[in-house]
């Protein structure tokens, strides 16, 4: 699927060019650029929150986070980033290198069933101030590099150099040309738009090239059980 446009302001020339004909596209600041904007990032939020759909672009690693506790300081608890949701792994590295420890994700209400031991576990707390709280028997030591995967928030738009995080942004755009063609009775827009958020379901459901959709029997090969 490719990428016709992939910034805010791509995205604003090409509404331009389909809703107004017009060769002066607005620029930040004008009345129609921040009201298409908002369309944009209301999109965005209807992608997002597609029921059934977990997108792979929102799987990241701590390690691309704009913030968050990335580094050990010889404490037992680290803030999570700003835009993390849950966790996406079942384990969370501490150290450099292929020797580093996994520590494993247990569930907060189970905390109370590993109290007493010094093993490698950890939870996600998602309170008032979500934190990743390894377990308070374990001496952390300092400087050492804390990585795991999660699934995040999608990013909203709103400097013209920001990037879409979709697959087909073009979704943004057919969707705010169909919220700006409602009063005119135009559903054309909208049936794109709606096709084009199908197709990338469709794609964030394919496997990859060496990967197959058939669930492998492990008894199969050698002596199973």
């Amino acid at each position: 699927m490719a990428k016709v446009i992939s910034t805010l302001n791509d995205a604003i020339n090409y509404l331009n060019t389909l809703y107004e004909s017009d060769s002066q596209p607005p620029t930040s600041g004008d009345e129609d650029f921040i009201v298409w904007t908002n369309l944009f990032n209301l999109a965005i939020s209807l992608w997002e929150k597609e029921e059934g759909v977990l997108w792979r672009e929102l799987f990241v690693e701590l390690a691309d986070a704009a913030d968050g506790g990335k580094t050990t300081d010889g404490t037992n608890s680290y803030q999570l980033p700003s835009d993390f949701r849950f966790p996406a792994s079942g384990y969370v590295w501490v150290g450099e290198g292929n020797g580093k420890p996994p520590h494993k994700v247990i569930r907060p209400q189970d905390k109370q069933l590993y109290e007493n031991n010094t093993d490698n576990w950890c939870y996600f707390l998602a309170d008032k101030t979500p934190t990743l709280e390894f377990n308070p028997n374990l001496n952390m030591s300092t400087g050492e590099t804390i990585n795991y995967m999660y699934y995040k928030n999608a990013s909203k738009v709103s400097g013209g150099t920001d990037t879409f995080e979709m697959s087909d942004p073009m979704f943004v755009v057919y969707y705010a040309l169909s919220e700006l063609k409602k009063d005119e009775g135009d559903d054309s827009a909208a049936a794109i738009a709606s096709q084009k958020l199908e197709a990338m379901k469709a794609l964030n459901m394919m496997p990859a090239w060496y990967q197959t959709e058939a669930i492998v029997n492990k008894t199969e090969d050698g002596f199973g059980l």
